[in-house]
């Protein structure tokens, strides 16, 4: 990994969270981020993507290139006795819901592109017509198949928070 961005927040959450000195933080962020083992790609709240790295009871949220890193925040490590038989699990949970962010997203966009055949299908037909009820049942398709979008927008979200909070999980028991 090479020299790493630190955002302003990454550094302001290193000082308030971790107690780093402020002159040191840059400094041990970059050493910190360079020994941190890679957990999982995520997507945040608010629909950035992103590489999520954990050391030391430490997780690190890179941007989606790894050249900046975006925050960090502070895990609690669980006991060591049953540690390996949780990442175990954790781990297969996690390949599980990637499996599942992938089929979610492979599904949404072939139903994507066979629904914007069918609205331009549609929107060619209203402009076609002199009908008035077929114009409208035509408007009502392609606001049924926006709306539809929205929905299959939502799915892909609802999948990808899913697997962000699993993907802390993981980090969790992984640093």
């Amino acid at each position: 990994m090479m020299d790493v961005i630190i955002t302003p927040h990454a550094r302001y959450r290193a000082v308030k969270r971790l107690m780093i000195n402020r002159e040191l933080a840059d400094d041990w962020i970059r050493s910190s981020v360079k020994r941190a083992k890679y957990i999982a790609d995520v997507v945040s709240e608010k629909g950035n993507p992103g590489k999520l790295y954990a050391h030391e009871k430490v997780t690190f949220v890179l941007s989606k290139d790894e050249r900046a890193v975006l925050t960090l925040y502070q895990d609690c490590n669980p006991a060591s006795a049953i540690r390996q038989k949780v990442e175990s699990v954790t781990q297969k949970e996690l390949r599980k819901v990637e499996r599942k962010e992938r089929k979610c997203q492979r599904e949404a966009k072939i139903a994507k592109l066979e629904l914007a055949v069918e609205r331009a299908a549609c929107l060619l037909r209203a402009e076609k017509t002199r009908s008035e009820s077929v114009k409208l049942a035509m408007a009502a398709r392609v606001a049924a198949i926006d709306q539809y979008f929205e929905q299959l927008d939502q799915d892909i979200a609802e999948v990808q928070a899913e697997k962000r909070r699993v993907a802390k999980a993981v980090a969790a028991y992984m640093i």
